[in-house]
């Protein structure tokens, strides 16, 4: 996937980030906060949020704001792929805010506070995006480009699917790098990442990972695992 579907993929399936606002006591401070959050079908994070909290206060006295969302995953946090969206904030009413409690239920269930007065729904309007992909991969990513781009739909499965084929699939693997990378001495072989295209394959054949694609796109877990039978079935 091309670096505006990474960084929509990434922040489609967050439910929390650090939020940066400016300060305004002191004054002109970076503010950094964790915020619980919901990201509608703009790509837009909803935030719920007290008047009472610092962040609440800078943003009234200057709504530019950004999120930072980054990958979960052990080892080097240097490695793991984030994502800042930058904006400004507006307050929500009327239906765009029942709108946007109905994205943030999805994510929090039960964690609206409807019934607490001093709560507020927010939108970050994203102006710009900068997305980090681990080390050696980064890019400013036009608006447009984020908006338009289709979130992936295995991110919230990603995890599972790498377990389950390097835990129980190895053999499979092996065998796809043979046949479908080029690679007929691979005696090893480790899945890095799987999106709704295909997936990457370190081959210890090769110095770098492999892209192994799916003949079809990909949606769900049940439509990787026939995809997976298929290219058994394929292996010569």
């Amino acid at each position: 996937m091309d670096d505006p579907e990474l960084a929509r993929s990434l922040a489609a399936h967050a439910s929390s980030g650090v939020l940066s606002t400016l300060s305004t006591d002191p004054a002109g401070f970076p503010f950094g906060s964790v915020a619980a959050l919901a990201v509608d079908g703009s790509g837009s994070p909803i935030l719920r949020l007290s008047d009472l909290a610092e962040h609440s206060r800078n943003m009234a006295a200057d709504p530019r704001t950004s999120v930072l969302i980054t990958e979960a995953g052990e080892g080097d946090p240097l490695a793991l792929a984030r994502v800042t969206l930058l904006g400004t904030v507006s307050v929500l009413d009327g239906a765009e805010r029942e709108a946007a409690h109905e994205v943030y239920r999805a994510v929090h269930p039960g964690g609206v506070y409807a019934d607490f007065h001093d709560f507020r729904t927010y939108r970050l309007d994203v102006t710009a995006i900068r997305y980090v992909g681990g080390f050696a991969r980064m890019s400013w990513v036009p608006a447009a480009e984020y908006a338009a781009a289709e979130p992936d739909p295995l991110v919230p499965y990603r995890a599972d699917i790498i377990g389950h084929m390097n835990a129980d699939h190895a053999d499979s693997l092996v065998a796809f790098c043979r046949s479908y990378a080029g690679l007929p001495g691979t005696t090893a072989a480790t899945m890095l990442d799987v999106d709704r295209r295909g997936f990457g394959v370190r081959s210890d054949a090769a110095e770098e990972p492999v892209r192994i694609d799916f003949a079809a796109e990909c949606r769900t877990p049940d439509d990787v695992r026939a995809a997976m039978v298929a290219l058994v079935r394929g292996v010569s």
